[in-house]
């Protein structure tokens, strides 16, 4: 049977999910009812590159409202601690054991819910978690999981291998991941409408349609969720003309 790279990706997110389930259940710090585990970023939104692209996992506590982040934060430290060697990156949790698998291809997101009002008894399940400089970060992965997937559904593929160009032109520009992080430029690509993909060359006639897009039009584009905005001052966020001189070097390649 053939093995696909989507089938792999959810064999590789289940061995995970399990993996960090079970390390934490070695602790009595935290009650297993309490948290959801769920996969984000390149990984299962099949914008990934290679084979050894790490796997991104959120840790996302359910019952925030009595329960500051910090303090999860600090309780998973201590819970994951009893089984490796973890410290807090920029953003995720790392497990630093070089003989661990584990530890070579996970990051953990660790988050508590965020609820975004919607209605009268209805809301947006988001993730809040704060960065290594303290800035709070608000951002809702499974709604761009959702929002990419059936755009790439509508251009019968065309808008992730978009995105997978672009990753792959960033490099050869020798571009810094932080300059322009890979979920931005798929935020930016899923800004372009369906009907761009269905040209016969739909990455270049992507990045020509966002290069001519009016600049007002352009400052106000939302990200892949549909509720953030992808440009402002947040750490989470981007600048409109920084945005505009990576299209302008990616269209170049």
């Amino acid at each position: 049977m053939t093995v696909t790279p989507v089938s792999r990706t959810a064999s590789l997110l289940s061995w995970a999910e399990d993996e960090l389930r079970e390390a934490l259940g070695r602790s009595s710090l935290l009650d297993p009812r309490s948290y959801e585990i769920f996969g984000q970023g390149s990984r299962v939104n099949n914008t990934f590159l290679d084979q050894g692209s790490d796997i991104d996992l959120v840790l996302m506590l359910k019952t925030p409202f009595a329960y500051a982040w910090e303090q999860f934060r600090d309780d998973v430290l201590v819970a994951l601690s009893e089984s490796f060697v973890v410290r807090m990156g920029r953003r995720c949790l790392n497990v630093d054991d070089p003989d661990s698998l584990f530890g070579e291809m996970v990051d953990i997101l660790v988050a508590t819910e965020f609820r975004l009002p919607t209605g009268p008894e209805t809301y947006e399940q988001g993730v809040f978690f704060r960065d290594r400089e303290g800035r709070p970060i608000v951002n809702f992965p499974k709604q761009h999981r959702r929002n990419g997937d059936a755009k790439d559904r509508r251009t019968g593929g065309r808008f992730k291998a978009a995105v997978r160009t672009a990753k792959r032109a960033r490099i050869s520009a020798g571009i810094p991941s932080l300059e322009a992080p890979s979920y931005l430029l798929e935020c930016l690509l899923y800004d372009v409408p369906d009907e761009v993909y269905r040209q016969p060359e739909p990455y270049r006639a992507a990045l020509n349609w966002l290069r001519r897009c009016d600049p007002a039009t352009f400052a106000q584009l939302p990200c892949q969720n549909g509720i953030n905005r992808l440009f402002g001052p947040g750490p989470d966020q981007w600048e409109p003309g920084q945005a505009v001189r990576i299209i302008d070097v990616l269209r170049q390649i």
